[in-house]
């Protein structure tokens, strides 16, 4: 189901929640289940995990749906570069391994939704967006993405993990 060469996605019908509102599918609470667990306790100062901290084989059945991207700040804009894309997510979406999200999504205010969670994680909160996905000749797919962030040994966040898949049902 990857993306064919020369064929548009559109993403659609965009609706971001935080956390602690948001519908979540039990894919996406396995994965928070496993962040939270890797937060550092408040008497170990709190914040958020450090890349360090993810230990792929403890994710094995979430693998296939993970993505990370670093946070580059450039000329006082924030971007994104996914530097790891999970096999699930090749499939439907194609390979984003490399490239920035200005580079995929130049049009800020269209995807006004789609920023706006990136920018927010990168600011420390969790957020859960739902969207449909359409190809012209292939059924939609209700497509539900969560991120959050992770921290260097400064406690700045300059990485984020998500999950990206299409929840059963």
């Amino acid at each position: 189901m990857a993306e064919v060469p020369g064929e548009e996605m559109r993403r659609t019908d965009a609706r971001a929640w935080l956390e602690a509102e948001a519908p979540i599918s039990p894919l996406g609470r396995e994965f928070l289940a496993y962040w939270h667990d890797k937060c550092p306790l408040p008497e170990a100062g709190g914040g958020f995990p450090a890349r360090a901290d993810i230990a792929p084989e403890d994710i094995l059945r979430l693998l296939p749906y993970i993505f990370m991207l670093d946070v580059v700040e450039e000329g006082g804009t924030q971007d994104f570069r996914f530097r790891l894309v999970g096999t699930a997510i090749v499939e439907i979406e194609g390979e984003h391994t490399g490239r920035r999200l200005s580079e995929m999504f130049p049009d800020r205010e269209a995807y006004r939704v789609l920023w706006q969670q990136y920018h927010d994680a990168a600011a420390g909160k969790v957020w859960v967006r739902h969207e449909t996905l359409h190809w012209q000749g292939r059924d939609h797919l209700h497509y539900e993405v969560i991120l959050a962030p992770l921290q260097d040994e400064a406690g700045d966040v300059t990485m984020l993990i998500g999950i990206a898949h299409a929840p059963a049902g």
